[in-house]
């Protein structure tokens, strides 16, 4: 996104609470924030991110999870794929994903959120 400033990527992504955590919703988003800026997204402009407010609740009958990872890159492409954005997911998981050149789908997934 830095070299080239007409694209603009929305990611759907998973936030999650740790098994028995107590600690606030914010709290966790804040990290996640901190996180995702140092250590994910190397670049100085950020998509745009969205999650699932009830990824962090701490009621475990109502909770979800978003597992798939999307990528709208452009309303031109659409990358969805099961790996996470870790070191472990890149280097190590077996991990499966598809990449479409389909504009149609992108629009349709970059309208939801």
């Amino acid at each position: 996104m830095d070299t080239n400033p007409e694209r603009s990527v929305r990611m759907f992504l998973n936030v999650n609470r740790p098994d028995h955590s107590e600690v606030p919703a914010s709290t966790l988003l804040r990290e996640f924030v901190n996180t995702f800026r140092q250590d994910i997204w190397p670049g100085q402009r950020l998509p745009e991110v969205f999650h699932d407010p009830r990824s962090l609740v701490m009621d475990a009958g109502a909770k979800a999870c978003l597992h798939a990872k999307c990528v709208v890159d452009d309303e031109e492409r659409l990358l969805v794929t099961s790996a996470n954005f870790t070191e472990a997911a890149h280097e190590r998981n077996i991990e499966a994903g598809v990449l479409l050149a389909d504009p149609i789908a992108a629009r349709g997934m970059r309208s939801l959120r």
